[in-house]
């Protein structure tokens, strides 16, 4: 099969039509290229049940996976070829990218909206190289071999363990600066499933810890999952499960950060 090294395939795993509809099929950065491919897959329990057999059925070696409430501005597309282009020329053995990730020293680098933070990072010119990226948006090549590990359950810690998994076979991970909108709910109190694949992760790469994932460090003693717990506790207390609820309306807030932003960040735009 020949390969298109300009085509995309995007994959999201669903558990909820409206969310989708209203965020990632409604992003005009998705809709203003219809040469891609999108794989929607359904009713998985896990991100690598649900990505591993789209990986399989891609018809591009370029690959997207992406959250099914990203909501994708205009000119996204146009950005991404033009950070692949960078990445390729940059570091022909790049393994993994994404919006949004943390150095091992605690540092995060990327251009997104989260709820209940607000922008995080900023536009930047070059490839970040970081230990890990989040989940929202990650993006590889199907050459590379990289599969997610069909033991890790649920949809928790799976970036950071690609992003690990790529590192060990000498392929480095990288943050673009390709603003993205992640339209979700600010959870103040993770659910269980969270700190099953927590558990699961720390065995699994015990030998390279710490490891600075977007969501929490991840080391021997459990420092900052003992905060985070006591945390949630006082949520629980105070019956505050979700913080700030998604938006209804992705591009009118979209649009509301644009027009309040700075400079640096329309220039992204």
């Amino acid at each position: 099969m020949k390969t298109d090294h300009a085509a995309v395939t995007f994959v999201t795993a669903v558990n909820n039509r409206a969310i989708l509809e209203a965020n990632l099929l409604a992003s005009p950065g998705l809709r203003e290229n219809h040469a891609h491919e999108l794989l929607i897959q359904e009713g998985y329990p896990s991100a690598a049940k649900a990505y591993n057999p789209a990986i399989a059925r891609s018809a591009n070696d370029l690959m997207v996976f992406l959250h099914q409430d990203i909501y994708l501005p205009a000119g996204w597309m146009e950005r991404l070829h033009s950070w692949i282009s960078q990445l390729d020329r940059q570091d022909p053995a790049w393994g993994v990218a994404g919006c949004w990730g943390t150095t091992q020293g605690g540092a995060g680098f990327g251009h997104v909206y989260s709820p209940g933070v607000g922008v995080l990072g900023t536009c930047f010119d070059d490839p970040q190289p970081v230990q890990a990226l989040d989940e929202i948006v990650l993006i590889m090549r199907r050459s590379r071999g990289l599969r997610f590990d069909q033991g890790l359950e649920h949809f928790h810690f799976y970036g950071a363990d690609l992003c690990l998994t790529a590192h060990s076979r000498g392929l480095r991970s990288y943050a673009i600066s390709a603003f993205c909108v992640h339209n979700s709910n600010y959870q103040l109190v993770l659910p269980r499933e969270f700190y099953t694949a927590y558990r699961y992760f720390k065995r699994k790469w015990r030998a390279e810890l710490p490891v600075q994932t977007p969501c929490l460090r991840v080391s021997r003693f459990d420092r900052e999952l003992r905060g985070r717990r006591m945390r949630e506790l006082s949520h629980r207390l105070c019956g505050q499960m979700v913080g700030q609820v998604r938006s209804d309306n992705p591009a009118g807030l979209y649009e509301r950060l644009q027009s309040g932003s700075s400079p640096e960040f329309l220039k992204a735009q």
